[in-house]
């Protein structure tokens, strides 16, 4: 009885959240006078996804963090195009002033199981990947996946087809073509 009125529920706040991305777009990915927008996924796979947490750190050139966000594993999800796989994570926003950042550090917290029970495991991962931000642009940073297992590990991946499909279906952005797609870790003319 309590999985019928929280499934609703739960599937009732995970569209409200991806609603709130489109309403404050309204359409376009025209950034505020004066900025740009930076736009990179952050997912994660764990063998607890339901507990699973992760961070990324945005740093100016003077290296102060000058935004942060996060992501649930149990309720954010990047959509790909209709019938592809999605990925567990949040593609994320960040409005900027016009300059040059560096994606300093991801972070994750999970649960794993182990021989005495389960504990809480937490990681921290310096990238330090730098990029740029020019006025009136939105530019696709890639994607930064991280891996939460007895090894763990973070990569930089281009997963800009999947990450841009979801900026068209979830964003209601119907023109993706003014994204410049200059992926954290590649080399960029």
């Amino acid at each position: 009885m309590l999985k019928r009125i929280f499934a609703p529920a739960l599937c009732a706040l995970l569209l409200a959240g991806c609603a709130t991305m489109a309403d404050r777009l309204r359409g376009s990915l025209e950034p505020p006078a004066e900025r740009g927008y930076a736009i990179v996924s952050l997912t994660g796979k764990s063998a607890n996804p339901d507990s699973a947490t992760l961070g990324l750190d945005i740093a100016n050139a003077s290296g102060r963090v000058v935004a942060a966000d996060s992501a649930s594993l149990l309720t954010d999800t990047v959509f790909g195009e209709q019938g592809k796989s999605m990925a567990e994570g949040k593609l994320m926003l960040f409005t900027l002033e016009p300059g040059s950042y560096r994606v300093e550090q991801v972070w994750a917290n999970w649960l794993e199981d182990g021989a005495w029970g389960v504990s809480r495991k937490m990681r921290s991962f310096r990238l330090a990947a730098p990029f740029e931000v020019k006025r009136g642009e939105a530019v696709y940073l890639g994607n930064v996946e991280v891996e939460m297992s007895f090894l763990p590990e973070a990569r930089l991946r281009d997963e800009s087809e999947r990450d841009l499909a979801h900026v068209r279906r979830i964003w209601k952005i119907k023109d993706v073509s003014g994204v410049q797609l200059r992926p954290l870790g590649q080399a960029h003319p």
